[in-house]
Order: structure tokens, then C-alpha cells, then sequence
């Protein structure tokens, strides 16, 4: 949702008790125990009529002062995907054209500016845009206003980021102020706001006792959800090294803060054992946690209870109706904008949008955009919409690398490292230069200028040019012959279309040079020294939820390569290739189905351009590009299960197999037909670091392989 219900006016009941002021501590993941602690409080009986929260305390605390039952926040918490509300990155479906081809190509998702001799670095790993419009779906929207004029009164506590003073926050956007309170420094991006820079209120007071006392509190109920210090043999890294100074400065806070509290408040301190403040998708799991702690406090939370009508007439000041919000039209404010022309996004807007989140994925997907934030504002002809897209700070060149390390345990390793550097905004009509290199077992650059064609940049022509360089076995009746070793150096021009979000098409030419240098094996095989004209074709259509462990969607992919003996091309060949992939499942489960036609279509292929088989999920059992052959139909199924969960490095672990098969036409090794039979077994983690593959493949023959890849196969 990208924007709050509204709430109707909902004035609180007169309190007939001594005023009594809720204060919910921060704690990341382990905040979301306040929850219980509502449950229970609200099976006694006990009214509040104000909100301290300071980080994970102040979301919990600000959605319910905005008017939300315990039960509505947990399943609202339960039901977010947390895996996409942690990242800036829209869900797969959602991402640009280009952000897909990434993927494919194996580079990182990590993104930096590259600003003249020096690298330009995001603020934080978060800048937070998926967990604005969560928070702004989880409150009422106060505009400007007091949070005193919420259905309970409202506090959140930030810290100025440049002088490290305490700051309460007490009105306007209420989504911005439970964001700022939260904006851990270096994991999420700081707030600003009204002049200061914001971050987690966490640093300076963990829980705002002092401030509850401000406000009149009488009686204050205290829950400390906090992370306790890290014992010395926990601290290994700099990762624990950084948590332990951060969970230092709250304690020292927390300490002081404790100390205010006095003889008739009540101190709730939920056992949390040693449940990291980071594994926000099991946080659910410990408000049970809570809930026993509060009944624990019963007896002591006694003289808070009122009567069953008391507590009635509060409640019903409590809950707030709510509604979708109505607004009138939808405006994207470009005036902040510095290197996007702004003509560019309102023809890419088509000037009169209508689908606010629609309008939201077009920014985004052009990759060129931070976050865009929304505001409901009144205008001449009505309440609008107002979009404002945020440009990268790090912008307008980027670069991504990543590595990829592979292993079959036979001798056989590879070392891949991979980058990819944009540089966009060229001219005002969107010039970019795109490069992307690899180093290692394949070395490579391919250099492309992109022109688009048109305002809304959907048609654009390509001029590039490829230099490769690898090593491929040549493999006779099993056995290695010889090593070639492969240099391409091609250039070309495309003309391509944009298909909506989804796909490219592109048609081109490419001119340039083929060579083949044996570097191990007999003298008597030959070298290959050809010049290359082709005629080149290409469609990609990619809908996966996710690359490597795909539950939903299908990808397609055509390529088409025409080799012609004109304008000084010495080959003539047909190298054409098609694939499927659907994907089907869930969460814990899932099936990918998928099949591979290649074909020459009788022609000769020059042993640098034969279609390969071999490795893991291709053919498994045999090794790396062991079948070369000129003709193939390929089908492959893939079960995975996940079997278990972890937090931060390791997210999830799967456990699965595959089942393969081939017809395939290979000239030279005769010791197998063409139908060819092969399956793995493996075990796969989604990890901060890439994928990883441990398994063991095993094909037709006895041939058995095992593997060990972090990155994609």
C-alpha cells in the first residue's frame, strides 16, 4: 500500500485514573515483543494515555496511539515480507529492464557511485523506501498536526545526527517520525527533518522515562525489549565489534534512564535470550514472550485496571475507523530534480497518471531514483497526490561487482570477478554508456553507447564492441584432447525495444575476428583464425520473482546468430538458441521446469561456437563444457525445499534435486548415444554473499561429479 488509510477524528475519553504513560524501548527485531505486552494490557483492563517509543518501541507505540488493535499490528507484522522491506530494492517483477540483465549476468546487487577518482557510498545499506510505505500503511497520517491529537498521545525519540542531542518528536508525518527514530546508523539511511538530520534515538535514550514523566505521567509502565552485551569470546568480528559498541550506548542509557522510575511504575522485561535484534522475520515468534512476562506482572499492574465501562468508553476513544484515502489526481514534483530532465519523467508519466503505485515502479524502474516520497496536499482542483522522486546521491555512474568461486574437487577450479559500470544522463535525451567486464576463468569487456530514440527512451540504438578470452577443453570418447584457448574481438550496432518491464528485443550486426590456439594437446590439431560478419537477434522476456531460487513467473530467452560470408566474413553458420523456464511454488517449497533447443540447423560450428554440455544443472555428472555438439534438446527439473532459516548471513537453506535430460548430436565422442541421462543432489543457501551450491551429479556412463559454486552455476 503505498499510502495510510485515513483516520477519522477520534478525540480520547476523559481520563477518570491518574494519567499513565506507556514507555516501549527500542531493540530492532526483538521490539516486536511489545506487542504481547499490548495484549495483556488490554486483558487487564489498563488504559494508556500516552506513548514513549524509541526505535522498534516507537513503531509498535505509534501505530497503536494512531488508533490500531494489538491483534491488527501482529498480523500486520506477520504478514510483511521482510526479506523486501529490508532492502531498497523493489520486488523482481518490479525492477528495471536492465536491473534484470544484471542478474542474469551474475553481477552483484551492491551499487556505488564511481565519482571521478573516488567511489561515492550510500548512506546506509537501507535507505528505506519499502519500509516508509509499510510504516505509512501501518498509521494514520497526522499531516502537521500535534500527535497530541492522536487517539492516545504520542511521543518518538531520534537523535541529531550532528551534535548527538536528544530530539522529540511531537508532530507531523507520523510514518517520518517512527522512521527517523529507527534509522540505525550505517544500516538505515538518517531522516531529515525540519532542518536536522535524524537518526535512531536508540544512541541517546533507549527508553524515554524523563519524557514520559514530561508529559504528566503519573504512573509509567516500562518495557525493555533491549539487546543485553555481547560476553568476549561472542565478539569476533567487526560486524559484533560494531553491534557491541552500539548495545554499549544503549545500555549506558538504558541504565540511567531506569533509574527515574518510580515506586508505583512497573518495569516489564520480557526474557528474549539471546534472539538477535536483527532477525526481523521470527520476531513475531517471541510476543508470546511478552505476554508471559506482563501476566507475570499482574499483581503489580493491579491498581492500573479500571472498570469493564472505564475501559469500554477508552477503547472506543482508542480505535480509530479507517478508510482508504481519497485524493483527486496524482502530481510528480520535479523541481528538486538536478540531472534528470524533467520533461523525461512526465513523458514517462504520460503526464495524467492514474495508478499511484504504477506511477511509483515507473521511477523507480528507471533506476535513476533513491525513493519517492508521498504526501496527500490540497490544490486548487482538489486533494493531490504529490509524488517526489529523490535522485541517487551517489549518482550518475555506478558501478557493481561481485565474485564468483567454483570448485568440482577433481583439480578443477574457477575464480571469477565481475563488474559492471553505467554512466547515465550523458546528454538530456539519455545517452549512457554501459561497460561490463569479467576476470578469471573468463576474461572480457563489453563497451556499449545506448541512444534512446525517443522520450520515454523505450527505443534506443546500441553501437559496442566485446573483446572475450577463455579456456575450453576439447573432449574425445571422454577424455581431454587438448585446451584452446578463445579470443573474440567483435563489434556491432543494435537496434532494441523495451517490452514494458519485462523484456528487451534487439536486432543487429557484428563484424570481427575469431581466434583458437591450441595451448595443450597434439600439434597435429589445428588452430583457427577466421573473421567473423553475423547477423544477430535477441529476445528476453524475464517475469521470475527471483533468479536463483524462483517460486512464481517464467523467464524466456532467444538468441539467434547468423553467420555470413560478406563484407570479408570468412564462416557461414546458423547458431540458434531457445529457452524456458517456469516456476512454480511457495515459500518452502518450489518446482522449476525447464528446456533448452539449440541448433545450427545442419550447418558446421566452429569449435569455439559449439553448443556445451555439461556441469551442474547441465547434464550434472559430466564436467564443464565435456559435451560439445551441434544440435541439443535439453530438459531439466528442479525441486527445492527449505529446510531451515537463519538470520542476516544465511537467510534460508534448501535441500533438492534435479532430473535431466538430453538429445543432443556431438561428432565427437561416440562412446554415448544421443540421448543422454543425468540428475543432481544439493544442498543451496540464499546468503548475504550470493547464492551457495554444495552437490553431487551423476550422469549416464558412471560418470559422478561433485560441486561447490558461491554465485550462480
Amino acid at each position: 500500500m503505498l499510502l495510510p488509510p485515513v483516520a477519522r477524528a477520534a478525540p480520547a475519553a476523559a481520563a477518570t485514573h491518574p494519567k499513565t504513560c506507556l514507555v516501549l524501548s527500542g531493540g530492532g527485531a526483538r521490539g516486536i515483543a511489545h506487542i504481547g505486552v499490548l495484549k495483556v494490557l488490554e486483558e487487564l483492563r489498563v488504559p494508556v494515555d500516552c506513548i514513549v517509543g524509541t526505535s522498534a518501541g516507537a513503531i509498535i507505540g505509534g501505530v497503536y496511539a494512531s488508533g490500531a488493535a494489538p491483534a491488527e499490528i501482529e498480523t500486520a507484522i506477520r504478514g510483511a515480507n521482510w526479506d523486501l522491506l529490508l532492502t531498497d530494492r523493489p520486488a523482481r517483477p518490479d525492477r528495471s529492464v536492465y536491473a534484470r540483465e544484471l542478474d542474469r549476468a551474475h553481477v552483484g546487487i551492491t551499487e556505488v557511485g564511481a565519482g571521478g577518482q573516488r567511489l561515492l557510498l550510500p548512506q546506509a545499506v537501507v535507505a528505506g523506501e519499502h519500509l516508509q510505505y509499510f510504516l505509512q500503511s501501518l498509521v494514520s497520517p497526522s499531516g502537521r498536526a500535534s500527535f497530541d491529537q492522536l487517539p492516545i498521545q504520542y511521543r518518538a525519540l531520534a537523535t541529531d545526527f550532528e551534535n548527538g542531542h536528544l530530539v522529540v518528536l511531537d508532530g507531523g508525518d507520523l510514518a517520518t517520525a517512527i522512521r527517523a527514530s529507527m534509522s540505525v546508523p550505517g544500516a538505515f539511511a538518517p531522516v531529515e527533518l525540519n532542518g536536522r538530520v535524524l537518526v535512531d534515538g536508540g544512541l541517546v535514550r533507549n527508553i524515554g522515562i524523563d519524557i514520559a514523566q514530561a508529559l504528566g505521567a503519573v504512573r509509567i509502565i516500562a518495557v525493555n525489549t533491549g539487546t543485553p552485551l555481547l560476553k568476549r569470546n561472542e565478539i569476533d568480528s567487526i560486524l559484533t565489534a560494531a553491534t557491541q559498541m552500539l548495545n554499549i550506548l544503549a545500555e549506558q542509557n538504558v541504565s540511567a534512564s531506569l533509574a527515574q522510575l518510580g515506586p508505583a511504575d512497573v518495569l516489564i522485561e520480557p526474557e528474549l535470550g539471546t534472539f538477535s535484534a536483527t532477525d526481523f522475520a521470527h520476531g513475531a515468534d517471541h510476543i508470546i514472550d511478552a505476554e508471559l512476562a506482563t501476566r507475570r506482572r499482574t499483581l503489580a499492574l493491579a491498581p492500573f485496571s479500571v472498570s469493564e465501562d472505564d475501559y469500554r468508553v477508552w477503547r472506543e476513544g482508542q480505535r480509530v475507523a479507517r478508510t482508504p484515502p481519497r485524493y483527486d489526481q496524482i502530481v510528480v514534483d520535479t523541481s528538486t530534480l538536478r540531472r534528470v530532465p524533467p520533461a523525461a519523467i512526465e513523458r514517462l508519466v504520460n503526464l495524467h497518471p492514474k495508478d499511484a503505485q504504477d506511477t511509483v515502479n515507473r521511477l523507480l524502474a528507471t533506476d535513476d531514483f533513491e525513493t519517492v516520497n508521498a504526501s496527500l496536499e490540497p490544490r486548487d482542483s482538489g486533494t493531490a497526490l504529490v509524488l517526489r522522486p529523490r535522485e541517487k546521491p551517489w549518482g550518475p555512474n555506478y558501478l557493481r561487482g561481485s565474485v564468483m568461486l567454483a570448485t568440482d574437487f577433481a583439480g578443477n577450479s574457477d575464480f571469477t570477478l565481475l563488474a559492471d559500470h553505467r554512466m547515465t544522463w550523458l546528454t538530456d535525451s539519455g545517452l549512457e554508456w554501459r561497460n561490463r567486464a569479467s576476470f578469471g576463468h573468463r576474461n572480457s569487456l563489453t563497451s556499449e553507447l545506448r541512444q534512446p530514440l525517443e522520450p520515454t527512451r523505450r527505443y534506443f540504438v546500441a553501437p559496442r564492441i566485446d573483446l572475450s578470452e577463455r579456456i575450453r577443453s576439447l573432449y574425445v570418447d571422454g577424455s581431454a584432447l587438448a585446451s584452446y584457448r578463445l579470443r573474440d574481438l567483435r563489434g556491432g550496432i543494435d537496434l532494441g525495444a523495451r517490452l514494458g518491464q519485462t523484456g528487451e528485443l534487439r536486432v543487429g550486426l557484428e563484424a570481427g575476428r575469431t581466434d583458437a590456439t591450441r595451448s595443450i594437446g597434439s600439434p597435429l590439431l589445428p588452430n583457427l583464425h577466421e573473421r567473423l560478419t553475423a547477423w544477430r537477434a535477441s529476445l528476453v522476456i524475464d517475469s521470475l520473482d527471483n533468479l536463483d531460487f524462483p517460486r512464481q513467473g517464467f523467464l524466456f530467452s532467444a538468441d539467434a546468430h547468423l553467420a555470413r560470408e560478406v563484407l570479408g566474413g570468412t564462416q557461414h553458420y546458423d547458431r540458434v538458441t531457445v529457452d524456458l523456464e517456469r516456476a512454480f511454488g511457495t515459500e518452502r517449497s518450489s518446482l522449476l521446469l525447464a528446456a533448452r533447443i539449440q541448433t545450427s540447423f545442419g550447418s558446421d560450428l566452429p569449435p569455439n561456437e559449439a553448443f556445451s554440455l555439461g556441469g551442474f544443472q547441465n547434464m550434472s555428472g559430466y564436467r564443464e563444457d565435456q559435451l560439445l555438439v551441434t544440435r541439443a534438446v535439453f530438459v531439466r527439473a528442479v525441486y527445492r525445499r527449505q529446510i531451515a532459516s537463519f538470520s542476516a548471513l544465511v537467510p534460508a537453506l534448501y535441500a533438492g534435486f534435479s532430473l535431466e535430460a538430453a538429445d543432443a548430436t556431438h561428432p565427437l565422442d561416440t562412446t554415448r548415444g544421443d540421448h543422454l541421462y543425468g540428475g543432481s543432489l544439493f544442498l543451496s543457501a540464499d546468503s548475504a554473499l550470493g547464492p551457495l551450491y554444495l552437490g553431487t551429479g551423476v550422469a549416464g556412463g558412471g560418470f559422478v561429479s561433485v560441486y561447490l559454486y558461491l554465485g550462480r552455476p
